[in-house]
């Protein structure tokens, strides 16, 4: 009887999937330190097929189902507001991208959208860190914006 149970329960499951190809995931930033980086693109597809997988997605290069991402535009907005020895600063890191689902090689449907994340951090001591990025930040900032991707197509 528990064998019955689970295999019902495994072609249900295996029935519900949906099968999904991340296709190409192209580097379009014009200005900035990751313009044109092809690590940075290749990184994104990662994650992408991440978020996929977590939403119950199984990736299958053969799906007639496609998902192809271009990257427009990547950026960290600094904000830092100092009273005497107190220091407060807000890094806005920011990725907008658009993606275009494809059905048996023609356009279904295309979604823009932004992802962010904020890192605050307040001292009592003037340390400065250079301008680097903050690799926590960029990640949130990019599974953000690939949800939200993958909502917006409706899949």
């Amino acid at each position: 009887m528990k064998w019955i149970l689970f295999l019902s329960c495994l072609v249900g499951f295996l029935a519900n999937s949906q099968e999904v190809n991340i296709g190409k995931v192209e580097n379009k930033i014009v200005l900035g330190d990751l313009a044109g980086n092809r690590n940075f693109a290749f990184g994104v597809k990662n994650v992408l097929e991440e978020v996929a997988q977590d939403m119950g997605y199984d990736l299958n290069p053969n799906s007639p189902l496609e998902i192809t991402v271009d990257l427009l535009f990547f950026d960290v907005k600094k904000t830092s507001i100092q009273a005497a020895v107190y220091n407060k600063t807000t890094d806005t890191y920011s990725i907008i991208a658009r993606a275009t689902l494809y059905k048996d090689g023609k356009k279904k449907k295309i979604a823009t959208s932004k992802g962010e994340a904020k890192s605050i951090s307040t001292a009592t001591l003037i340390i400065d860190e250079g301008g680097k990025f903050s690799q926590a930040n960029v990640s949130t900032a990019i599974k953000k914006l690939c949800e939200d991707l993958i909502v917006k197509l409706k899949l």
